[in-house]
């Protein structure tokens, strides 16, 4: 016990450093070990919430906020880490109340403000969201430390660049997320979001070199930003890089909570174009019980159909029975029947040509 004043002071600077440089397990365990020593911490149990947040571990990050809050309630960030991830997990009445709280304990502080600028944009208040932001960029000029003014005014341009996103102004979002960018070294966390957002405007406009990049540097960033990885590898895999994209989600399964179905059968769609089809099976199944809608269930069922013999062999024959009956009754002219010739050999040509070509290199 006679160390704990020097772990404490030594070790949460450090967790803090780390947090923000973006090496999170690094930045858990250092917090973590802060509890260990004095479980009411309240700045290494914030610590701890915040943390989880960026790695979306939603549940874990929801007790260690509310765990927050009620080690101290008159304090305005326990509150604050409970509305991001109300938000982020799209419980926007949630995310309301507890930005609500934040901002009545702490007026001034900026983070809330931008919070629910965001919420505010969530739910098209556009005029709303603009005051909150403005209000924030004003509190931010008033801090007197120049590196923490640097990484909120940063945020800020972060929370524009969402802002005009959701006010489907693209090319705008655009400029102002280059410019978060350029200030990364002040804040990496919200230079990740711009590199991720451009990536996915990028991809919306069909231009998926660029695309590919920013995204790359975005997951490079932050491994657990599911989005930036799912949409990486989809893109990978439209481009012909199977092999990398399999790499890619792979790492992004390596969090285990990981959500929804989406990551699943991306990562299906790339082992199976890789010949690792029985682990393709798994993931199609994965996806399914993490519960696709639309035309992703139906492709996720196919899919599943598809890669097993039996269901292939199903498929074959049902195909070849149809062929065979309009070849019967449906007396096809010499020209159609010339065409099917072609396609069959043109199907056959192809699959013999992605069996010999060599993997590509990287």
């Amino acid at each position: 016990m006679t160390q704990h004043p020097q772990n404490s002071s030594t070790q949460l600077p450090q967790a803090q450093d780390a947090y923000r440089r973006l090496q999170l397990d690094e930045a858990l365990t250092g917090y973590t070990r802060l509890l260990e020593i004095d479980p009411n911490h309240y700045d290494a149990q914030v610590g701890v919430a915040r943390t989880l947040i960026r790695q979306r571990r939603q549940a874990e990050a929801l007790a260690a906020a509310q765990r927050a809050v009620e080690l101290d309630p008159a304090r305005y960030e326990g509150h604050a880490a409970l509305a991001v991830l109300y938000f982020l997990t799209d419980d926007l009445d949630k995310a309301e109340a507890a930005v609500q709280r934040a901002i009545a304990l702490a007026p001034t502080e900026p983070e809330p403000h931008l919070t629910h600028s965001q919420i505010r944009a969530d739910r098209k208040a556009f005029d709303e969201a603009r005051t909150e932001l403005d209000a924030a960029r004003e509190q931010i000029l008033h801090i007197a430390d120049d590196d923490l003014r640097q990484e909120m005014l940063a945020f800020a341009a972060h929370t524009e660049t969402y802002l005009l996103l959701a006010e489907g102004k693209g090319d705008d979002a655009r400029a102002v997320a280059q410019s978060v960018i350029a200030l990364e070294e002040a804040n990496p966390h919200a230079a990740c979001l711009a590199y991720s957002n451009l990536g996915i405007l990028e991809a919306r406009a069909r231009r998926y070199g660029p695309a590919v990049e920013y995204l790359e540097r975005a997951f490079e960033m932050n491994p657990y930003l599911e989005g930036a990885g799912t949409t990486l590898g989809r893109l990978l895999i439209l481009r012909g890089d199977p092999a990398r994209a399999a790499e890619v989600l792979s790492k992004l399964m390596e969090n285990p909570c990981v959500h929804g179905g989406a990551p699943h059968l991306a990562y299906g769609l790339a082992l199976a174009r890789t010949g690792r089809r029985q682990e393709a099976l798994v993931q199609y199944r994965q996806a399914l019980d993490e519960g696709l809608h639309g035309s992703n269930a139906i492709m996720a069922r196919w899919q599943l159909i598809w890669l097993s013999t039996t269901g292939r062999l199903v498929v074959i024959g049902l195909a070849l029975a149809g062929l065979a009956a309009w070849l019967i009754w449906g007396n096809p002219s010499s020209q159609v029947l010339t065409l099917l010739v072609m396609l069959a050999v043109i199907l056959v040509l192809q699959q013999l040509w992605n069996r010999s070509r060599p993997a590509r290199p990287r």
